[in-house]
C-alpha cells in the first residue's frame, strides 16, 4: 500500500523541515 496523501506529505516535509532547522542549530 502506498500513502499518496497531500496532507501525509505535508506534515512529512514539515518534520523533516522542522529536523533539518533543529539539526543546523
Amino acid at each position: 500500500k502506498r500513502i499518496e496523501n497531500p496532507v501525509h506529505r505535508q506534515v512529512t516535509f514539515c518534520k523533516r523541515r522542522a529536523g533539518l532547522l533543529k539539526k543546523a542549530k
